[in-house]
């Protein structure tokens, strides 16, 4: 077997919520065989961004003892560096809130800004974030930008122009020795309001108190759809084919924290009625098949959707993606310290 292939089963039956003994063993076993490269582990786990999410995972199961040393220390200290990165990240996103605050404005996290004030990973680390995504109503989107940068954010001159008012966020507002940009959001997302606008995300956003300041989180049910369709419409991996292993892993890992109040008719509703059955379908079965998803009711399992899983396991098996070296660059242990000024963990 293609070894990429192999490394992504193995990542992914790691990152699975099975804690069975006999699946440790398993695990255990396939570590111990000298049958995986390494290499392609690493290159990814990289790759899908989801590193430090394995070596939480690695920790949680035991498995982390039976790694080979340099991989063991890699991987742990790729992971400390995340949670030093995400602590700062998350006084960056405090900070901001709590001048949103002040001119009445709640403004609701997005994607893995809501993860910074959360504990659904039951990780401080286990989460890669690239910036920080509020939304806020459409009319407040001015005042929210002078508000920021009252505390020094600025945007990028040569870069209002890729930011126009129809745009779904306003301009990156960045700020020397921050660890990431924040984007105002005065919508969702760029299309698909016919299955999830930003007026319907907006009324029905939970609040959300956090150290004494107010902020909104999606609801389960928006939580999850906005996630699919981001993942595989707007970053379209779904026509691509491209395997989106961390995406599929904070799908599982919200959806099972908030089982009890998470709706699938709502979500599997709207994309029905928009033709966009099968991008839910196969984007579950992916779950299903790698993470142990138990797929929903009304979800069934069709020959689309194994045809089109293993399209997209060859795909990510044979194919040379460029964006996949620039990844594993991008977040080695040796250029975050250098672009984020973390320690060396030492």
């Amino acid at each position: 077997m293609n070894q990429r292939i192999k490394a992504l089963f193995f990542i992914s039956r790691c990152l699975a919520n099975d804690t069975r003994p006999e699946s440790i063993a398993a695990l255990r076993t396939e570590i111990l065989s000298g049958q995986l490269s390494w290499e392609a582990v690493v290159s990814l786990a990289n790759g899908q961004l989801v590193t430090p999410a394995l070596w939480a995972a690695l920790t949680k199961k035991g498995l982390t003892e039976e790694l080979p040393v340099e991989l063991r220390d890699y991987l742990d200290e790729l992971h400390q560096l995340n949670v030093e990165r995400n602590a700062h990240l998350q006084a960056q996103l405090l900070e901001a809130v709590q001048q949103l605050n002040s001119i009445n404005v709640s403004p609701v996290l997005l994607k893995g800004a809501m993860h910074l004030v959360t504990d659904m990973y039951g990780d401080p680390g286990a989460r890669i974030m690239s910036d920080i995504d509020l939304l806020v109503p459409g009319e407040d989107t001015k005042r929210c930008m002078a508000a920021l940068q009252e505390l020094g954010y600025r945007t990028h001159e040569e870069k209002l122009d890729d930011y126009p008012e129809h745009h779904h966020h306003c301009p990156p507002l960045s700020r020397p020795g921050d660890y990431a940009d924040i984007e105002v959001h005065r919508k969702l997302m760029e299309g698909y309001a016919d299955i999830l606008s930003t007026e319907t995300v907006l009324a029905q956003a939970e609040p959300l108190d956090f150290r004494g300041l107010s902020m909104k989180v999606l609801s389960p049910t928006h939580r999850a759809l906005h996630n699919i369709l981001h993942s595989q419409l707007v970053d379209r991996n779904y026509h691509a084919g491209i395997l989106p292993l961390r995406s599929l892993y904070e799908m599982v890992t919200e959806s099972t924290a908030c089982h009890d109040t998470l709706n699938w008719p709502m979500i599997h509703s709207p994309m029905k009625q928009q033709g966009r059955s099968k991008v839910l379908r196969t984007y579950l079965y992916q779950a299903y098949r790698l993470l142990g998803f138990p797929l929903p009711a009304g979800i069934r399992k069709t020959p689309v959707c194994w045809l089109y899983y293993w399209r997209c396991v060859a795909e990510l098996g044979w194919q040379q993606i460029e964006t996949m070296g620039q990844r594993i660059k991008r977040y080695s242990a040796d250029n975050i310290r250098q672009i984020y000024g973390c320690s060396d963990g030492g």
